[in-house]
């Protein structure tokens, strides 16, 4: 007999609308918290690797030669373009182009080392947590 008015109390509060958000306070999210970044890794014709990130259609993060560069979108007649810190990062495609701007720059003059991207993995990674024996 005394859960009886406790579960009636749940029961009715169940009913109330939820309370106003207080002025000031952010809209409710909508999507996800952590939108996919459009992670790809490149084949480049010189032998390196870039790992390419599109977090928005504004910016792609490239990682290249171990650094993490932010490029913004830049004006381009064909794919994306993306420059910043004396870099231009060309995508077509599959292709992208990584080239270094000279002093001065907007668009590269130069020929750029050509990039293939890499087929993503859909084999998911397995992790042990038993330690490997000896």
């Amino acid at each position: 007999m005394r859960l009886l008015p406790i579960l009636t109390g749940l029961a009715l509060a169940a009913c109330h609308p939820p309370a106003a958000r207080s002025e000031g306070a952010p809209p409710p999210a909508h999507g996800p918290v952590n939108p996919d970044a459009g992670v790809t890794t490149y084949k480049c014709a010189d032998g390196s690797s870039i790992v390419a990130g599109y977090p928005d259609h504004e910016t792609a993060v490239v990682t290249y030669k171990g650094h993490a560069y932010t490029l913004k979108l830049a004006p381009s007649a064909d794919g994306a373009r993306y420059t910043g810190y004396g870099l231009q990062w060309w995508t077509r495609g599959p292709r992208a182009t990584i080239t270094a701007l000279k002093p001065g720059e907007e668009a590269a003059t130069a020929r750029g080392v050509d990039c293939t991207a890499q087929p993503q993995s859909t084999k998911p990674t397995k992790i042990s947590l038993r330690p490997s024996s000896p």
